[in-house]
């Protein structure tokens, strides 16, 4: 995990509202990552969105189709090989048993040996979200703010802070689609993230999100919900989205966001392509964006 960044991408000139969007890229330009794919295929999963959790994950693995297809025929290989069904899988629960230890091993592995499937992971610390005004929640969930007014256009979603690392996790994956390309979603339909994923991609895709301020806006495909019960990259994404939570929740209760993954998450990071593709959002780097929105817009927000 690479700390505390948005991982935004570049600044947009000439938009007609400020959004999250906006802002974040004004904090971290553009990482210089190269576009790879005419069509990307991302998996994404969540850890974290029931209602009394501390800590919010988006995670999951993007790459070419055919990339991703070695990939689930190696993890059905070795679920295969461990005598485990498929249907069975669920990371959360397997991570807690010494049982299957070997076996987890070897998948995380195996994910690490496909060096063209790459992850991305975002998560927000929840309580530090929402320390902020309704007003403001609504923007870091993508209420697009009028310059010129000081007030915001469209609602976000405030009381939903998941919001905040779903556009993320978006943002990154369509960033590396070239021009012409798509990049196409695919949620666990057998998962509670589902219902979300399809209300959130829907809201994104309309007017409560300002896709105009959006520079991959045109390569936001579409979204798919197959049974992660029957889907190894899905499942691949259920690993990795645990394994970033139980990290980010260790180093939340420490107090301590310098430790870096090890074991099995550190494996399944193997093929990151750009630190700026794992990230977390505590109240400084929110405020810190926050600030930014002020030189913009001006005291909008009444703070």
């Amino acid at each position: 995990m690479a700390g505390e960044q948005p991982g935004q991408g570049d600044p947009s000139t000439g938009a007609v509202g400020i959004t999250l969007e906006i802002v974040a890229k004004l904090v971290h330009p553009k990482d210089g990552h190269r576009k790879i794919l005419a069509m990307i295929d991302a998996y994404l999963d969540e850890s974290g969105i029931h209602d009394s959790a501390a800590i919010c994950v988006i995670a999951g693995y993007f790459g070419g189709r055919g990339r991703l297809g070695k990939l689930e025929t190696a993890w059905k290989q070795v679920l295969k090989d461990f005598r485990f069904p498929m249907s069975e899988f669920h990371a959360k629960n397997l991570l807690g048993s010494r049982k299957h230890q070997a076996m987890l091993v070897a998948l995380a592995e195996t994910v690490g040996e496909h060096d063209k499937v790459c992850p991305v992971s975002f998560g927000i610390v929840v309580s530090d979200f929402n320390s902020f005004s309704i007003e403001q929640r609504k923007w870091f969930t993508g209420a697009t703010l009028n310059p010129k007014t000081g007030k915001l256009m469209t609602s976000g979603c405030p009381s939903k802070p998941y919001f905040v690392p779903f556009q993320n996790c978006l943002h990154k994956v369509t960033d590396y689609a070239p021009v012409g390309g798509k990049a196409h979603f695919f949620f666990g339909l057998d998962r509670p993230f589902a219902q979300y994923a399809q209300s959130l991609f829907a809201q994104i895709k309309t007017s409560s999100y300002p896709l105009s301020e959006w520079k991959s806006q045109d390569r936001l495909g579409d979204p798919s919900f197959p049974l992660a019960s029957e889907t190894a990259q899905l499942q691949a994404a259920d690993l990795l989205v645990h394994l970033t939570y139980q990290h980010i929740c260790e180093r939340y209760e420490a107090n301590d966001w310098d430790v870096m993954p090890s074991g099995l998450l550190l494996q399944c990071l193997r093929n990151t392509r750009s630190h700026y593709d794992h990230a977390y959002q505590t109240k400084t780097r929110l405020s810190e964006i926050l600030e930014k929105s002020y030189a913009v817009a001006g005291n909008w927000d009444g703070h």
